[in-house]
C-alpha cells in the first residue's frame, strides 16, 4: 500500500467531482469576460461614432447654399450642397432609435443615429418648413447626442474594464494557488 509521498509523487488524482468544479467555476468568469470584452467594445463604438450634426442652409447669397456638417472623435465631415437641391426632410425609424434624412436631387444625406431625446421630428418640420416658405432667409438645425453619448461610452468602458480586471486577477490569483499544490 502506498503512503501519501507516493501519492504525492504520482501526481494528484481527480474525481469526476471535482472535474465538474472546475469546469463549473471555470463558467462564470468565461462569461463575465465576454461581457467584459462587449461592454469595452460597444463604448468605444459610442465614443466614435458621429455625435454632433448641424445642418445650416443661407438664401441671403445670390446662390443659396447649405452643408451638413458631422462632427466626432474621429473627426468632421462637411458635405456642401446647393439649397435648390433641398427637396425635404424626413424621419427613418431604426427601432427605438430614429434618423433625420435630408432628401435632395442628388440622392439622400443621413444625420447620425439618434438614440436619445434630440427632438427629430421637430427638427425635420422646421428644414421643410424652410424648404417650402421662400421668405425664411436662413436655417440652422443641430442635433447633438454628445451630452449623453460620451458619458454612456465612457461608463460601458469603465465597467467592461474593470470587469476584465478583476476577472484577471482572480484567474491570476487561483493558478497562483493551485501552483501551490
Amino acid at each position: 500500500m502506498g503512503t501519501d509521498k507516493d501519492s504525492k509523487k504520482a501526481g494528484r488524482r481527480y474525481t469526476s467531482f471535482e472535474l465538474q468544479g472546475v469546469s463549473v467555476h471555470l463558467k462564470k468568469p468565461f462569461w463575465i469576460t465576454v461581457l467584459g470584452v462587449f461592454m469595452v467594445i460597444r463604448g468605444g463604438m459610442f465614443l466614435l461614432n458621429p455625435q454632433l450634426a448641424t445642418l445650416e442652409c443661407d438664401r441671403r447669397q445670390s446662390l443659396g447654399m447649405c452643408k451638413l456638417v458631422v462632427s466626432s472623435l474621429r473627426g468632421e465631415t462637411v458635405t456642401p450642397f446647393p439649397l435648390d437641391r433641398l427637396e425635404k426632410a424626413n424621419v427613418q425609424k431604426h427601432g427605438k432609435s430614429t434618423q433625420l434624412v435630408l432628401q435632395t436631387s442628388d440622392g439622400k444625406l443621413y444625420f447620425p443615429m439618434n438614440n436619445g431625446f434630440s427632438f427629430t421630428e421637430k427638427k425635420t418640420s422646421q428644414i421643410n418648413t424652410f424648404v417650402q416658405d421662400s421668405k425664411a432667409k436662413s436655417l440652422k438645425v443641430e442635433q447633438d447626442n454628445r451630452w449623453y453619448v460620451y458619458p454612456l461610452g465612457a461608463s460601458l468602458i469603465m465597467l467592461g474594464s474593470l470587469s476584465l480586471w478583476f476577472t484577471l486577477k482572480d484567474f491570476l490569483n487561483q493558478s497562483k494557488r493551485r501552483s501551490n499544490f
